[in-house]
């Protein structure tokens, strides 16, 4: 046997979930992170994992910024409590987030909470920029609908003989009071309050390769993220959302048609979601904006929901459209008064006092 296969070799290291280590990336100095779970990390990340068989990939996120990089053993080394003091204490540190780096590495637990936070914000961005996206999508159809049908009228102005009467001042109102007439009631939306919102949120935190700074570094939306922290920590709030992350993914998503086969199945999720009651159900509507997915599942064309003769998803969908409505307008005339309650239902009941009613709108789903 040849000297090479007969030589010993060091076994690999491995590293498990939560170690904290220095890892090397090409182009930057050795960097402190952790190494973390790779089921648990966004798509975008884990559309990068290597796919090599000879080499174990672990995926390490760095401090403090959170990006991530697949790094495979040889490029990794466990970081320990005195080699982070040694280095916090040296003079002449010339790289300021190299250095608040290995102060996190120290104690991690309040980076991890925060970067959570941001990771669920950029989360739930991501999926109300889809649900926003149906909406352009729907807005784009209506004003070529809206074109259309102004060029006929224009056209059917042009061939009819002109009345006596009739002066260019009198055809210029008669055609911008119809331009400007009202919206079909049909499916009216109640979470135009909720679409601004996401719209100026969304951005560079949607990306799960490289995340934002935490939200606290803007101001101006503190309040909102306040709020949508403190839905996140209700889990009936959460329920509802992961409803609506189901339909839409079902039925709205971009794979395709669903298999007729999985029909049953959301039938019984319809039948969940219309026997739901809740005192703050309006304010769920608006934290999972439920109610755009609904809208948009009643607008859709018979061939494009599998088995509808049989399980009826459009009508249900226009049915809790309209009944949610309902309720946003009892809420709505409830709210005219002095003294009243936040979350108040269709029936009129009382629900939990207002913490956070700063508005008589009805809130967005």
């Amino acid at each position: 046997m040849s000297k090479k296969a007969t030589k010993n070799q060091e076994p690999e290291a491995s590293y498990a979930e939560r170690d904290i280590v220095l890892a090397k990336v090409r182009g930057f100095p050795p960097w402190p992170g952790m190494v973390v779970n790779p089921d648990s990390v966004p798509p975008s990340v884990s559309k990068e994992r290597p796919t090599g068989k000879k080499a174990t990939f672990y995926c390490v996120r760095f401090f403090p910024a959170g990006d991530f990089a697949w790094l495979v053993a040889k490029d990794i080394s466990k970081l320990k409590e005195h080699e982070i003091q040694a280095y916090i204490s040296e003079p002449h540190k010339k790289n300021a987030d190299l250095l608040a780096g290995y102060r996190i590495a120290l104690d991690p637990e309040k980076w991890e909470k925060e970067r959570e936070n941001a990771d669920i914000i950029a989360a739930e961005q991501e999926d109300n920029a889809s649900v926003d996206q149906l909406d352009s999508e729907q807005d784009e159809d209506e004003k070529k609908q809206s074109k259309a049908k102004k060029r006929k009228r224009d056209s059917d102005a042009a061939a009819k003989p002109k009345a006596k009467s009739k002066t260019k001042t009198d055809k210029k109102t008669s055609v911008k009071g119809r331009k400007n007439g009202t919206k079909s009631k049909d499916m009216v939306e109640s979470e135009d309050d909720g679409d601004q919102d996401a719209e100026g949120e969304g951005g560079d935190m949607a990306s799960g390769a490289k995340a934002a700074p935490p939200p606290s570094k803007k101001p101006k939306r503190d309040k909102d993220e306040d709020v949508d922290v403190k839905m996140e920590s209700d889990p009936e709030a959460r329920k509802v959302r992961e409803w609506r992350h189901k339909l839409q993914k079902a039925l709205l998503g971009s794979k395709g048609l669903p298999s007729p086969d999985e029909m049953p199945g959301l039938d019984q999720l319809f039948g969940t979601v219309e026997k739901y009651e809740h005192p703050n159900l309006i304010d769920y509507l608006s934290f999972s904006k439920i109610g755009k997915v609904m809208r948009h599942i009643a607008a859709l064309s018979a061939e494009k929901v599998p088995r509808d003769e049989e399980f009826h998803f459009r009508t249900r969908a226009k049915a809790l459209v309209e009944k949610w409505h309902t309720i946003v307008d009892a809420r709505k005339a409830t709210e005219g008064g002095e003294a009243a309650p936040n979350g108040a239902s269709a029936e009129g009941a009382a629900a939990s006092p207002a913490q956070n009613a700063t508005s008589t709108t009805a809130p967005a789903d």
